[in-house]
């Protein structure tokens, strides 16, 4: 009779790991689906964002008479104000109009007298 009930609980605890892993599995395959999802959809953007910019450009440069040139140094130019030549536009430093202290461009608010700082265009 011991030897049913040891083999009785080992089974028991077997078919517990068993249901854990297909409880882990099923919670791995609906992250992998979600990040799929949200990969598919940031490509939706970047698409959508490249051909605005591409149709931006061509509009710019046949209303203002600007070359890829006068475009490639304008993105070297911004690139650069970070400190940092590396194909990405970084945050800078943002002095508040109020108490004259520096805050962090990324947030919109003077960390030291919360005056609100006028948000970017494009962030």
């Amino acid at each position: 009779m011991d030897g049913l009930w040891m083999g009785g609980l080992g089974g028991m605890q077997s078919g517990q790991m068993a249901a854990g892993a297909a409880t882990r599995s099923r919670s791995a395959e609906s992250a992998a689906l979600e990040a799929k999802e949200d990969i598919r959809e940031l490509r939706h953007q970047v698409e959508r964002l490249t051909l605005l910019n591409q149709a931006m450009w061509e509009l710019i440069r046949g209303k203002a008479g600007l070359t890829d040139a006068d475009l490639e140094r304008m993105a070297h130019e911004i690139d650069l104000r970070d400190g940092q030549a590396d194909g990405k536009m970084g945050g800078s430093a943002v002095t508040c109009p109020t108490c004259r202290r520096v805050s962090n461009a990324n947030h919109y608010k003077c960390l030291y007298c919360g005056e609100l700082f006028e948000k970017p265009i494009f962030g």
